[in-house]
């Protein structure tokens, strides 16, 4: 008997659901580090600074993976995406996810088990993939529109 390989199947409304659930994650983060912030911070405010930026960091890195979940879904609902432009959105939208998981999820453990983790390298590497995840969706999104407007000027 002949064994065949079968090919993965990439399910872009399971990963934009997977994207928007973290992507809230990422917004409720960041309102729940804002509440953080004292209105007169003791010192010079340096501490309150860095709580500050990582709130904005969570609310852009969550609207971001939010708009790449949107788009993904959308195009997966409502059109019939090539192989190249679903792939590219995927990635997108995955990346987005990921970046998440490496930025967010860590200073969210910490609050909640008042925990320090030494994350440089992983905070990093989260924010790297903040902007591929913004370039593949985008490229997705321009591949699909060209694919659709050759198709529309051939019939």
């Amino acid at each position: 008997m002949e064994h065949v390989q079968s090919m993965p199947v990439h399910r872009p409304r399971t990963i934009a659901a997977g994207t928007t659930v973290l992507g809230a994650i990422s917004l409720l983060t960041a309102a729940l580090f804002f509440e953080t912030i004292p209105e007169n911070p003791p010192g010079d405010g340096f501490a309150a600074g860095l709580t500050g930026l990582f709130v904005m960091l969570c609310v852009i890195v969550g609207l971001l993976a939010l708009v790449e979940a949107g788009l993904l879904y959308l195009v997966a609902r409502f059109r019939e995406p090539a192989d190249r432009p679903r792939r590219l959105l995927t990635l997108g939208a995955v990346a987005g996810g990921l970046s998440i998981i490496l930025l967010v999820v860590p200073m969210l453990v910490s609050l909640a088990f008042d925990l320090f983790l030494p994350v440089g390298s992983v905070a990093g590497i989260g924010l790297l993939l903040v902007p591929i995840g913004v370039v593949f969706s985008g490229l997705g999104a321009v591949v699909q529109l060209v694919d659709e407007f050759r198709t529309d000027n051939r019939a």
